[in-house]
């Protein structure tokens, strides 16, 4: 059960990770914009994901994606708390999170899992890596784990 739970986390980070990385470097062209009743907007632009609330309340809801590139695609790469930033009179404040620190949180979590489930060679100790071959050993001299089954048989 152990070892399932693991191989799903292991391909669930992984594909979390790349399914990331396509948004944020997509993020540079593609503007994907959620405007929520009454005063909300998030947005993925420019590798943000982005928070704003305006000030006064407008209440309208509308979905709206806009494939046109910007006139120059920069990446942001800082985060941005509190901006607070007045468009035809009306003033927004918001918060702006880089995409490549949930690309790099996933795929350390899935380097994580990937470097824990790494098989080693026969004969070698499952925990440490020390070669157990052409000894009797019941249990690894290294570390203490049960060595593999297939050592402890005498031919």
């Amino acid at each position: 059960m152990r070892k399932r739970l693991r191989s799903i986390l292991k391909w669930g980070c992984t594909a979390a990770t790349v399914l990331l990385l396509v948004v944020w470097v997509g993020s540079a062209w593609w503007v994907v914009t959620i405007v929520s009743n009454p005063n909300g907007i998030i947005s993925l632009r420019f590798g943000t994901f982005t928070v704003v609330w305006r000030d006064p309340a407008v209440p309208t809801t509308a979905w709206s994606i806009h494939g046109s590139p910007p006139q120059r695609p920069e990446m942001q790469w800082s985060f941005v708390f509190d901006a607070t930033t007045t468009y035809s009179g009306t003033r927004f404040r918001g918060i702006e999170i880089p995409l490549w620190t949930a690309v790099a949180t996933a795929g350390a979590a899935a380097g994580w899992f990937w470097y824990r489930d790494r098989h080693r060679a026969p004969g070698l100790c499952i925990k440490c890596g020390y070669d157990l071959r052409g000894a009797d050993h019941a249990v690894c001299p290294e570390c203490g784990a049960a060595a593999p089954r297939e050592l402890n048989r005498r031919t």
